[in-house]
């Protein structure tokens, strides 16, 4: 599949502020401008005239303009070794720009000036270190400079971006634990899959991706689930086809067409055109959900996952125990949770059955680095979440024959 290299209309973009914010915009029909944060909007028309990967920057005019790096911004890493700032003063008393001088200068002036401003009033920036000064105009630009970066809606940009805006709503998958999900569960074109996705329908749309349009997700479910991640995702339409609903009740009852999800339509014939037009959609999507629960039913499938939170953990033992008959010998079982007691049970049940190979729990640990010339460190922040759950994998394996000796 060919990416696009411009957003349009109808499309998903992903911008990124100075500071690191991150939000998601729908191009709609009626979409005229975004807005990001406290920013001025910023114009549709702009918007689609912006590559993804480029930075838009609001210049003096008020104008959104593209910004470009400049070439010249090397780093010479032996141009100081024995400098250091242990004689600068750190009493807030080096700027002599009051807040008041600085608000003036926002109104008249672009954020670079204003950076340009404080640096130039500031009494220790001249005796400061060349790594020291980087950093006071990076962090100066970081909170006057106003900039958005645009990004591709991808399943590592979209997971970073509901994770900072709220963990609980995709059960605290990080980038990291998505992407190994799908490693484990060995997510590939043509293969079958079974999966529980509580995760704002991301894992979902992450595994349409890797099929490719050739194979089958059976999306479980119970009552209804979310579809955000898996529509901004920007999927192409044999991609969506892919993905087919199946209903729990539908998978654990030992009569699944006399369900509610599987009854067929009623056959009563409407006089109305408008309710005539209601009945046959009833029909075909009857049709439909039959047509699915005999494609899962006609053979095992290749992999089972189930990424649920605090809240799902009953619906998730009850998939666990309906899906597990359907996993073909061979197949791998993920799990992933934010606790790691019942998943230690769980282990420890698939190890004594005899029915599991290399079940193996995992605690992912990351951590962002900073990546500069003499001064590789990883980031020192508190609200960093290094270890944020657990993943629990095993390939099942066929012991009938082994009952039987």
């Amino acid at each position: 599949m060919a990416f696009p290299a411009f957003p349009a209309r109808g499309a998903h973009v992903v911008l990124r502020d100075s500071e690191g914010a991150q939000k998601v915009f729908f191009l709609g029909a009626n979409c005229q401008d975004l807005r990001m944060g406290k920013y001025p909007a910023i114009p549709l028309d702009t918007v689609l005239a912006t590559p993804y990967g480029a930075i838009l920057r609001r210049e003096a005019n008020g104008k959104w303009q593209r910004h470009r790096h400049s070439s010249g911004e090397a780093d010479t890493a032996d141009a100081e070794v024995q400098e250091n700032n242990q004689h600068l003063a750190q009493d807030n008393s080096a700027q002599s720009l009051t807040p008041s001088d600085v608000r003036d200068l926002k109104k008249t002036c672009s954020g670079d000036a204003v950076v340009e401003a404080l640096a130039s009033n500031s009494a220790t920036f001249a005796s400061k270190t060349k790594f020291a000064k980087e950093k006071y105009l990076k962090k100066k630009a970081q909170k006057h400079v106003q900039q958005v970066t645009f990004l591709r809606p991808s399943a590592m940009e979209l997971c970073e971006t509901y994770y900072k805006a709220s963990r609980s709503k995709v059960c605290g998958l990080r980038y990291d634990y998505l992407s190994s999900i799908l490693c484990q569960a060995d997510v590939r074109s043509g293969g079958r899959y079974l999966v529980l996705d509580c995760a704002a329908g991301l894992v979902t749309g992450a595994m349409a991706q890797q099929l490719a349009g050739v194979g089958q997700v059976f999306r479980v479910f119970k009552g209804g689930f979310p579809e955000k991640g898996f529509f901004e995702l920007d999927l192409s339409e044999a991609e969506k086809a892919a993905v087919r609903p199946i209903a729990v009740e539908a998978l654990s009852s030992h009569e699944p067409f006399s369900t509610e999800w599987l009854r067929p339509a009623s056959n009563a014939e409407a006089e109305e055109p408008v309710a005539a037009g209601r009945a046959e959609a009833r029909a075909t999507r009857a049709r439909q959900r039959k047509a699915d629960f005999e494609s899962l039913e006609a053979q095992p499938v290749h992999g089972l996952l189930i990424v649920a939170g605090e809240d799902e953990l009953d619906l998730a033992m009850e998939v666990l125990e309906v899906c597990l008959p359907r996993l073909s010998p061979g197949g791998r079982a993920v799990l992933f949770g934010q606790h790691m007691q019942p998943m230690a049970a769980l282990q420890g049940q698939w190890r004594a059955s005899g029915g599991f190979v290399d079940v193996r729990l995992m605690q992912l640990f990351t951590r962002e680095f900073q990546v500069l010339p003499a001064r590789t460190h990883p980031f020192m922040v508190s609200e960093s979440q290094l270890c944020e759950g657990f993943i629990l994998c095993a390939s099942k394996v066929d012991n009938t024959a082994a009952g039987t000796d």
